[in-house]
């Protein structure tokens, strides 16, 4: 009997984490299975990580509550400093990202880092650099984006002795891409997505294809080629929607929102599609409980329903959108000034608290003497900044090195096209 169930185990974790082409309900289920098995052996390292692989699977699926209570039943079952619980709060922090709870991401991140360094599991260590690389992104901060992104991809290569086409690899190309974007560096961010989409289309990686596709209509949006940006995001939903990736798919139709938005702005579409399209995926972002996203279609369903003449719609999104940025909470101890709503620099504190970079410099300034710095939000002192990412202050972008099983590895030199 235990060996039967041992086989099976070993087939849902196949499916689980070695097959990416998977749909998720079909992960969804195997992971139910792998904790009915878990609970026949009481077997606690089995059991968190089934826990875990439903945690997952109901992140793509747009269920991010019940990933979290998940994920913490996860941690009752594991141990405070190996690799699966350092994966759980890798998980948490991503799902805290979605949320917008970005304080709370960032305390996930710092477990999960610590983590990956105590058990020397470097493959963790790039997923958490991946994540903050994210994270930053979301808040407008293109720069430290860039840099987090770039150190998870130096790792990827470090990692693979050679062997590129790996998900962590095709993850941290897909993140630079993202930064390069964030940055202006388009043809650099083209070079850098076009490989993670080659390598997904050869590993069979869905989720990655469609993120690399809706990577890539953002940056033809960023070039201002409105129609081939929109072709991109349609393709990203349908491979989203096959999957039953709602977090991508919600991320897909925000791109093609933000395309008919320009299209509208530039009087070559009229207000109705626009406002339709807004309306369904405003539906979507709720359920999730994309609060950041939600403002930001509150923002422009106002400004739809003031193009319309209608002064009652627009200023009933005016108001839930300044409802949301205060519970948001964005802003910045030392200056009481919001940050993360426009392109800026910052830094986080151990305590995770995030202040602008000036600010966060001229309290390190300020008490560089006593070598106490007390944080503005919380007064815990602290001798450094966050992950000590002040070591990380010099930035510049990685040349592409492009593998193949069959060919030596040769590095292209990417030049930006801006």
């Amino acid at each position: 009997m235990t060996a039967v169930l041992s086989t099976d185990v070993a087939v849902m974790m196949w499916f689980l984490v070695g097959m990416p082409a998977v749909k998720i309900r079909d992960a969804l289920e195997f992971a139910h299975k792998q904790l009915f098995i878990s609970e026949e052996l009481d077997n606690p390292n089995m059991r968190a990580e089934s826990y875990l692989n439903l945690a997952r699977s109901h992140q793509r699926l747009g269920g991010l509550e019940r990933a979290l209570s998940y994920a913490r039943h996860s941690l009752y079952n594991e141990c405070e400093q190996c690799a699966t619980a350092g994966h759980v709060h890798l998980t948490v922090g991503s799902v805290y990202v979605e949320l917008a709870g970005f304080n709370k991401a960032l305390d996930s991140f710092q477990h999960a880092h610590r983590i990956a360094q105590t058990v020397h599991d470097r493959a963790l260590e790039l997923q958490v650099y991946l994540g903050l690389s994210e994270l930053f992104s979301r808040l407008q901060d293109a720069d430290k984006s860039a840099t987090y992104a770039s150190k998870a991809y130096d790792m990827s290569r470090s990692l693979q002795l050679g062997d590129l086409n790996s998900r962590d690899h095709r993850s941290a190309l897909l993140q630079m891409a993202s930064a390069l974007r964030k940055q202006g560096e388009l043809g650099d961010a083209q070079d850098y997505c076009s490989e993670a989409t080659r390598l997904a289309l050869v590993s069979g990686d869905q989720a990655t294809y469609a993120r690399s596709i809706r990577i890539m209509g953002d940056i033809y949006r960023k070039k201002l080629d409105i129609n081939k940006a929109f072709r991109q995001y349609e393709t990203a939903m349908g491979s989203a929607a096959a999957m039953g990736d709602r977090v991508i798919q919600m991320e897909s139709m925000d791109g093609a929102a933000r395309c008919l938005e320009a299209l509208r702005l530039q009087h070559k579409i009229c207000n109705c599609r626009p406002l339709e399209f807004n309306a369904r995926l405003l539906e979507v972002a709720s359920s999730v409980g994309a609060k950041l996203l939600v403002r930001t279609i509150r923002i422009r369903l106002s400004q739809i329903y003031q193009a319309l003449g209608d002064e009652e719609q627009k200023l009933h999104h005016e108001r839930i959108a300044l409802r949301l940025q205060k519970e948001l909470d964005l802003t910045c101890g030392g200056c009481e000034s919001p940050y993360g709503l426009e392109s800026d620099s910052l830094e986080a504190l151990p305590c995770t608290h995030i202040l602008h970079a000036r600010c966060a410099y001229e309290l390190f300034r300020k008490n560089k003497k006593s070598k106490k710095r007390t944080c503005p939000e919380c007064d815990k002192s602290s001798s450094r900044l966050y992950l000590n990412c002040n070591d990380y202050n010099s930035y510049s972008p990685v040349p592409l090195s492009i593998c193949s099983s069959d060919s030596h590895c040769t590095t292209h030199h990417v030049t930006s096209s801006v």
